[in-house]
Order: structure tokens, then sequence, then C-alpha cells
């Protein structure tokens, strides 16, 4: 079964918007009532503005990047399959920056309505990460 062409492109789009660097260029991907669900770090964020603060202080501090492997598409969402890739070059909550970079699999599962990704499911290995940082 072929992707749908056009939540193929707005997942692409994501992507690169992730893997910018600026942050600016995520928010028009998502709707202004999103639910944000990082799983590896049990975290439920609702809400536009929720997301912002949670991306400025994770995302921007890792320097977070994609490598996407697989990407399914359909009219009502999609399904990436990912390496995550970053540099821990700034402070966390809780953990000072290592300078130390990491790879790590992930996932992600959203939900898109209108052209808006209205509700995302993260899924990654924090431990591995916490250890390539030398924080476990």
């Amino acid at each position: 079964m072929p992707n749908h062409p056009d939540t193929e492109k707005l997942v692409r789009g994501y992507v690169d918007a992730i893997g910018s660097g600026d942050l600016e260029r995520v928010w028009p991907y998502y709707a202004d009532t999103i639910v944000y669900e990082d799983c590896a770090v049990r975290q439920v964020h609702y809400g536009i503005d929720a997301v912002k603060k949670f991306y400025v202080t994770t995302m921007g501090a890792l320097n977070v990047t994609w490598l996407v492997d697989t990407v399914y598409a359909t009219a009502e969402g999609f399904g990436v399959a990912c390496h995550m890739s970053g540099s821990h070059d700034h402070d966390l909550p809780g953990m000072p920056a290592t300078g130390k970079g990491f790879t790590v699999p992930g996932a992600s599962i959203a939900q898109v309505k209108k052209g808006k990704i209205v509700r995302n499911r993260d899924f990654w290995n924090n431990h591995d990460l916490l250890k390539q940082l030398g924080l476990a």
C-alpha cells in the first residue's frame, strides 16, 4: 500500500524542521490542541504552548536530528522509524551539559487531522541516551 502523499509530505517536512535546529519551523506542523507524549520520559504535554516549552528545554538542549529509516503514512496519521542523534551541548533540567554526542533508535506515531499533527507519541530508549551521555 503506497503512502498517502499529503501525509508523507507533512511528516518529511516535520522531520526536516526538527533537524533544522530552528524550532520555529516545527510549530506550524502541530494543531493548537496537540497532545504530545514522550513515552521515554513519561511526559504528556497538552496544547501548543506546553509542547513548545518541552521542546525548548529538551530537543533544543540536545540539538536533536532524526535519520529516518521508514515512513508509513495514511490520511489519518503516520508512523516513523528513525535514529535520533544529537549532542548534549546545553543544560537539561537537573543535568548539566556533557558535550557528548548520542544516537538512539526511536519511533514516532502520530494522528493527523486537516493537515496538522493532533496527537504524537515518541518512543526511544532513555537509558541508552543517558549511558551515552555518561549520566547512567
